[in-house]
Protein backbone atom coordinates (compact mmCIF):
# COMPACT_ATOMS: atom_id res chain seq x y z
CA UNK A 1 0.00 0.00 0.00
CA UNK A 2 2.74 2.46 0.93
CA UNK A 3 4.66 1.58 -2.24
CA UNK A 4 1.71 2.46 -4.49
CA UNK A 5 1.27 5.77 -2.65
CA UNK A 6 4.96 6.54 -3.20
CA UNK A 7 4.63 5.71 -6.90
CA UNK A 8 1.60 7.98 -7.18
CA UNK A 9 3.46 10.81 -5.47
CA UNK A 10 6.43 10.27 -7.79
CA UNK A 11 4.05 10.47 -10.76
CA UNK A 12 2.59 13.69 -9.38
CA UNK A 13 6.04 15.20 -8.95
CA UNK A 14 6.94 14.16 -12.49
CA UNK A 15 3.79 15.81 -13.85
CA UNK A 16 4.54 19.03 -11.98
CA UNK A 17 8.12 19.00 -13.31
CA UNK A 18 6.77 18.48 -16.84
CA UNK A 19 4.38 21.40 -16.27
CA UNK A 20 7.22 23.67 -15.24
CA UNK A 21 9.30 22.60 -18.24
CA UNK A 22 6.37 23.05 -20.64
CA UNK A 23 5.68 26.53 -19.34
CA UNK A 24 9.23 27.86 -19.07
CA UNK A 25 10.70 26.57 -22.32
CA UNK A 26 8.54 28.72 -24.63
CA UNK A 27 8.94 31.73 -22.37
CA UNK A 28 12.72 31.44 -22.52
CA UNK A 29 12.69 30.74 -26.25
CA UNK A 30 10.50 33.73 -26.99
CA UNK A 31 12.04 36.15 -24.51
CA UNK A 32 14.19 37.72 -27.23
CA UNK A 33 11.05 38.88 -29.08
CA UNK A 34 10.49 42.30 -27.54
CA UNK A 35 8.46 43.97 -30.29
CA UNK A 36 5.30 43.06 -32.14
CA UNK A 37 6.69 42.67 -35.63
CA UNK A 38 4.14 40.74 -37.62
CA UNK A 39 3.31 37.14 -38.39
CA UNK A 40 6.34 35.64 -36.65
CA UNK A 41 5.37 37.36 -33.40
CA UNK A 42 1.76 36.19 -33.75
CA UNK A 43 2.95 32.63 -34.37
CA UNK A 44 5.20 32.82 -31.33
CA UNK A 45 2.34 34.06 -29.20
CA UNK A 46 0.12 31.24 -30.46
CA UNK A 47 2.81 28.70 -29.58
CA UNK A 48 3.23 30.27 -26.15
CA UNK A 49 -0.52 30.15 -25.53
CA UNK A 50 -0.67 26.51 -26.66
CA UNK A 51 2.21 25.64 -24.32
CA UNK A 52 0.42 27.39 -21.46
CA UNK A 53 -2.74 25.40 -22.24
CA UNK A 54 -0.76 22.16 -22.20
CA UNK A 55 0.86 23.16 -18.92
CA UNK A 56 -2.55 23.95 -17.43
CA UNK A 57 -3.90 20.59 -18.58
CA UNK A 58 -0.93 18.77 -17.02
CA UNK A 59 -1.40 20.71 -13.80
CA UNK A 60 -5.12 19.86 -13.75
CA UNK A 61 -4.26 16.19 -14.26
CA UNK A 62 -1.76 16.34 -11.40
CA UNK A 63 -4.43 17.89 -9.19
CA UNK A 64 -6.89 15.14 -10.20
CA UNK A 65 -4.31 12.51 -9.25
CA UNK A 66 -3.73 14.27 -5.94
CA UNK A 67 -7.48 14.31 -5.28
CA UNK A 68 -7.76 10.62 -6.14
CA UNK A 69 -4.91 9.74 -3.79
CA UNK A 70 -6.07 11.89 -0.91
CA UNK A 71 -9.88 12.16 -1.08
Amino acid sequence: MKNSLKQALDAKQLLRLATIAAMTTPVLALSACDTNSGPAEETGEAIDEAADDVGDAIDDTADDIDDAIDP
